[in-house]
């Protein structure tokens, strides 16, 4: 396949991911979940509902944007193919692995504000969204002890992850301010430095 053909079809995959998500967030505004079928959401967008299942496992997903391929970057394994590098280099590369990810499918202030919406709605949503981010997590420190080639439970697998991710979560919540002009990668690498005088 053609890098052009290729970067077309990537193309029509994200719009319909970004249709899908648009769609399922305007009906649970204004209908509440049980207020639409997953027929009318696909309705709106144009796609069957076997297309929808290829993208979301459920109307929350897609209210919240988790898509049923959680990594179509392939940033966990690059990240998974990297090695064990020691402690530093793990940090750094996790901190890499958030960024690449963000920039693959990131969150922008409009969907930010959607996203409140929906959980004002259906505050059980916020619920779901913790419980998919704490899978996500449990999956990342999966991903830790096999690279790092720990054992599974390892506390230091764990502790790197819930560093990295406490840190993410306050850049993007900086990145979000009105006067922030720096860009995610420069607040977070920012962050991530400062924590590191804190351990010396």
């Amino acid at each position: 396949m053609t890098e052009s053909a290729l970067s077309t079809r990537d193309r029509r995959k994200a719009e319909t991911a970004r249709g899908l998500k648009d769609a399922a967030r305007r009906l649970t505004i204004e209908r509440g979940l049980h207020g639409y079928t997953i027929e009318e959401l696909c309705d709106e967008v144009g796609v069957s509902r076997r297309t929808f299942f290829n993208y979301f496992a459920s109307k929350e997903n897609a209210v919240i944007g988790v898509p049923v391929d959680a990594d179509e970057s392939g940033a966990a394994e690059r990240f998974a193919a990297s090695g064990a590098r020691g402690i530093p280099a793990l940090v750094d590369d996790l901190v890499a692995l958030h960024l690449d990810r963000w920039s693959f499918g990131g969150i922008t202030a409009d969907e930010v504000a959607q996203l409140i919406q929906a959980f004002e709605r259906e505050p059980r949503l916020v619920g779901h969204m913790l419980a998919v981010a704490g899978a996500a997590e449990r999956d990342d420190i999966e991903l830790v002890e096999r690279r790092e080639g720990l054992p599974a439970g390892d506390l230091r697998a764990a502790a790197a992850v819930q560093l990295v991710g406490g840190v993410l979560r306050a850049g993007i919540e900086e990145f979000f301010r009105p006067d922030t002009t720096d860009d995610l990668p420069t607040i977070v690498r920012r962050r991530i430095r400062v924590v590191r005088e804190l351990f010396v």
